[in-house]
């Protein structure tokens, strides 16, 4: 593997990876960071374009870490990606973890266009909207994975950034295993109905209970924000809408565990014949 070797703090090619620690920054120059062994193998899976790869072989030397490593750096070296090696001081300022993997990279941003052609016959999606927590946003994305979901739709007007380190962190880069993609609320309501996808609503002021409810066929499962839950013009449609019970005093849970909850529910009546 071929490497240009950095030792330098300042840099140009550290200071940039330091930038696109800011969302205005990684918008403007359509690339994200990606950190961690499991990250970059899922990116490139999933046909990220990798536009630059830093390692530190200090670390990624271990044995160990070696070997939880399986055809990513192969991979690597096969491209025609830049190739940085940098010394552990330079790898501190690159890296967002206290946990060190050796390695980062620097990725393209992805076609934003979902394809519904792509999709099985019924297809579980899962949609988002005003999610507010990048950590929240990642642990849907890790369970939307988990629960076999086909796409997850983000609704909002762009204030949502799919590529904050803290969604790509948390979700383990689940974000890279199900197509997820970020459309205006009214785009992804346009784009369910067209495709005779049923709409399923959650809410704590719903009157049916969730384990009451058909999840198999065409079906997406929409949730909301972590305080306000789903905005009006959702809640105002005729669309049917679902509680999870709750037994002690608080009226909902956290949006992550409900995403989790309704999706494999969902999961075990889908996979059920009959």
């Amino acid at each position: 593997m071929t490497a240009i070797r950095i030792t330098s703090l300042k840099n140009d090619i550290v200071k940039k990876v330091i930038s696109l620690g800011e969302g205005t920054k990684r918008r403007k120059a359509g690339q994200f960071v990606l950190e961690g062994r499991k990250e970059i193998s899922h990116a490139i899976n999933a046909g990220i374009e990798i536009a630059e790869f830093f390692y530190c072989p200090g670390i990624i030397a271990d044995e160990e870490a070696m070997s939880e490593y399986p055809g990513l750096l192969d991979a690597i070296s096969a491209s025609t990606v830049n190739i940085y090696e940098v010394t552990p001081q330079v790898y501190e300022k690159l890296a967002y973890r206290s946990k060190v993997e050796g390695v980062v990279a620097i990725a393209n941003y992805p076609d934003f266009t979902p394809d519904f052609s792509s999709l099985p016959a019924n297809p579980l999606i899962l949609v988002v909207e005003g999610v507010e927590k990048p950590g929240n946003l990642g642990a849907i994305l890790r369970s939307a994975d988990g629960a076999g979901v086909d796409m997850v739709l983000v609704a909002d007007n762009g204030g949502t950034d799919l590529y904050n380190p803290n969604v790509i962190r948390s979700s383990v880069g689940a974000i890279f295993t199900v197509p997820t993609f970020s459309l205006p609320p009214e785009e992804v309501i346009s784009l369910l109905n067209a495709n005779g996808v049923r709409i399923i609503l959650t809410s704590p002021d719903a009157t049916t209970s969730f384990w009451e409810v058909d999840y198999r066929g065409a079906v997406a499962l929409v949730l909301g924000s972590e305080h306000t839950g789903l905005p009006k013009n959702w809640l105002a449609s005729n669309l049917l809408s679902v509680y999870i019970p709750m037994a002690g005093k608080m009226d909902s849970l956290n949006v992550s565990c409900s995403a989790a909850i309704m999706l494999y529910e969902a999961g075990r009546q889908r996979q059920t014949v009959g």
